[in-house]
């Protein structure tokens, strides 16, 4: 339980000076994490002077990295100053002296900009200045007194003082290897026994002073949102600013990571998709907008609330399916059908596999008879006659549904759907166009696409928002670790469509019960859900806590959504993302499998050629990212980890591209 600022100084009567840390215990900033603000120099920047200034934030945390290992060079204690990190930037960047001092005014200012004051860091500020307890700040940082005086004014702090204030940079010394709090008691002459230090940081601000004599408290709240620094880019500021907004609210009754998931990242993806189809809407006419199920359910309810009240374009839930799709559009039974349907992986009776095409399949096995993938594939391909007359019955279905909704209208329809190949949507616009002999055209609009995507271009109208199968081959790649876990989150609270009931009941979808996901999605992705639905709609109306407006929810700001999550999970987040299953079987009838996968039995001594399995079977079949880095965390999978990340080095921490054009 933490404690009051009153109960704190009330246990420690006798002090006569109280120190504090200056980031993160006195002040704090309207971002996720410190180098954020580099990201909203790099906006302003680019805003204001041109694409010069494009990659700003991510050359800003390297240029500090490299004068931080020269200081560290010249002498192992002292800290590195403002100035020299700016020389190391304009090297990276070929900055002139005048660039380099926009640079320097740019950052000064956005850092002012940022500064908010931490709530118990303002009680304890103003208590001590009631009881007339001397105050002084003590600080590791780069930049000089002058500057954070003047951030601790923005944030409320008006009375303190440039001689209230100790920061590492001007006096040769860290806090991290007890230099400058040998300085602290050197200038200021009070005894260790008669101080007490507040910070957030176990080595600075604990373990060092303590060796002196200091007694000390640890807060460390407002350090819950910090990820990797070199994901740094304008594109982060939208979750960047929402995590802040999460943590500032978040400050007294404890971080919530599943509701932080769910308002964050999983809110900034609806949101995108609800962007993207009002973009759409406002370039060209549209006679129906269609969520598809599950992937846009999340976005449904938000354009339930929001735009289904200020456009005249009807929004529309489809029932929708790889497995119904894919079978209604059957013209033959190939192998590329066979190996559609019928996993890899898979182990199935023949009973499920006649069920998972409506019909009864012809073989001299029992029913109850478990067969293999190659076994399954060979029973679809002999009886091509039963299948292709069960989709053309299953076919009729879907059109009467399709007419339902009013999907064979004549006009473009434009269906929203997370990805991630667009085979189905496709499937879907040729059962459409078929119907109508053309009058109905159907688009599709999806958050991210992958190579696969490519061959179904010549079926579909498509774009991908987030991340397109004609963008860099890495984060093709990238998205195929992480299509399980926004699989996963991205859904709704009912089971896939698995038919569709006949003329005289409707057409009304049938949906599959899978236990495995109803009791996940009671007891962890429902709230998350509820949660991202909120969040979203406030983007949407404008409302949003943070400031950050749906105009804010770009495509390069929904990939960085799914990459700070999908690719860069901070501890809290894998801990409670482990939980989920993914139910990937055509039928929906398993039990679903651990989107983080287990590592390989014996890494350690695993030979390099068995490490191509290891990485297919995990990138297909699980969570990817999620899986290294629970991995990395095992002591006997570590070096593994580390061996995969060399071979396959797009999968280490870095999404953000670098530069290397200045």
């Amino acid at each position: 339980m933490w404690r009051s600022a009153q109960e704190l100084l009330d246990q420690h009567k006798h002090i006569e000076l109280l120190t504090l840390d200056f980031f993160d215990t006195l002040v704090t900033r309207n971002v996720a994490q410190p180098t954020h603000v580099f990201a909203e120099v790099e906006r302003r920047l680019t805003q204001d002077h041109g694409p010069r200034w494009r990659g700003y934030g991510l050359q800003r945390v390297r240029a500090e990295q490299r004068a931080r290992a020269a200081a560290l060079e010249d002498d192992k204690y002292r800290d590195v100053t403002h100035v020299e990190v700016l020389t190391e930037l304009a090297l990276g960047m070929k900055l002139s002296l005048t660039e380099t001092e926009v640079a320097r005014v740019a950052e000064c200012v956005a850092e002012v900009d940022a500064a908010q004051a931490v709530p118990f860091g303002s009680e304890l500020f103003d208590e001590a200045r009631l009881r007339g307890i001397a105050l002084l700040v003590v600080s590791d940082n780069y930049m000089p007194a002058t500057q954070l005086v003047e951030m601790a004014h923005r944030a409320g702090f008006t009375s303190l003082l440039q001689s209230e204030v100790m920061v590492s940079c001007e006096h040769g010394g860290l806090k991290h290897n007890g230099r400058l709090w040998r300085e602290v008691l050197d200038i200021t002459g009070v005894t260790p026994r008669k101080i007490l230090h507040v910070g957030d940081d176990v080595a600075a601000d604990v373990t060092q002073p303590s060796r002196l004599g200091i007694a000390t408290y640890r807060d460390p709240r407002m350090r819950v949102t910090h990820r990797n620094m070199e994901n740094t880019s304008p594109d982060v500021l939208p979750l960047s600013r929402i995590e802040a907004t999460l943590r500032d609210e978040t400050y007294v009754s404890g971080w919530d990571s599943a509701h932080s998931i769910g308002a964050g990242a999983l809110a900034v993806l609806v949101a995108a998709q609800l962007h993207d189809v009002h973009m759409v809407l406002a370039q060209r006419p549209v006679t129906g907008v269609y969520f598809a199920a599950r992937d846009g359910w999340l976005a449904h309810q938000v354009w339930s609330q929001t735009f289904a009240h200020t456009t005249d374009t009807p929004g529309h839930y489809l029932a929708f399916s790889r497995s119904v799709f894919g079978r209604a559009n059957l013209a033959v039974v190939d192998d590329a059908v066979a190996l559609r349907f019928v996993d890899q992986h898979e182990r199935i009776t023949v009973r499920q596999l006649g069920e998972r095409f409506g019909c009864t399949l012809e073989t001299s096995l029992a029913l109850d008879t478990i067969v293999d993938a190659a076994t399954a594939r060979e029973i679809v391909l002999q009886n091509e006659q039963q299948i292709l007359d069960a989709s053309g019955k299953l076919r009729e279905r879907v059109m009467g549904y399709l007419d339902t909704v009013g999907m064979l209208s004549p006009g473009h329809h434009v269906v929203v759907d997370a990805g991630w190949t667009g085979a189905t949507v496709a499937d879907l616009a040729e059962l459409v166009s078929g119907a109508t002999q053309g009058r109905a055209t159907i688009e599709g609009r999806f958050l991210g696409l992958y190579w696969d995507a490519t061959t179904h271009r010549t079926r579909l109208a498509m774009h991908g928002l987030a991340m397109d199968d004609l963008g860099a081959l890495d984060d093709n790649v990238r998205l195929l670790g992480v299509i399980r876990l926004w699989e996963t989150l991205m859904t709704a609270p009912h089971g896939s469509v698995i038919d569709f009931a006949h003329a005289h009941q409707g057409f009304v979808p049938v949906f599959a019960d899978t236990p495995a996901e109803v009791s996940q999605h009671d007891t962890l992705v429902g709230a998350m859900c509820t949660a991202a639905i909120e969040s979203a709609v406030a983007m949407v109306n404008g409302t949003h806590r943070s400031g950050v407006a749906l105009a804010d929810i770009t495509g390069g700001a929904a990939w960085a959504a799914m990459m700070q999550v999908g690719h860069t999970p901070r501890r809290d987040e894998l801990a409670v993302l482990s939980r989920l299953r993914h139910v990937a079987s055509v039928d929906h009838k398993d039990g679903g499998t651990s989107i983080v996968a287990d590592a390989p039995r014996r890494s350690s001594t695993l030979p390099r050629e068995r490490f191509g399995e290891t990485y297919d079977a995990t990138i297909k079949r699980h969570w990817m990212q999620g899986s290294l880095r629970a991995w990395a965390r095992q002591r006997d999978a570590t070096q593994f980890v580390q061996e995969m990340y060399g071979i396959w080095p797009f999968m280490n921490e870095r999404w953000v591209e670098e530069r290397n054009d200045y």
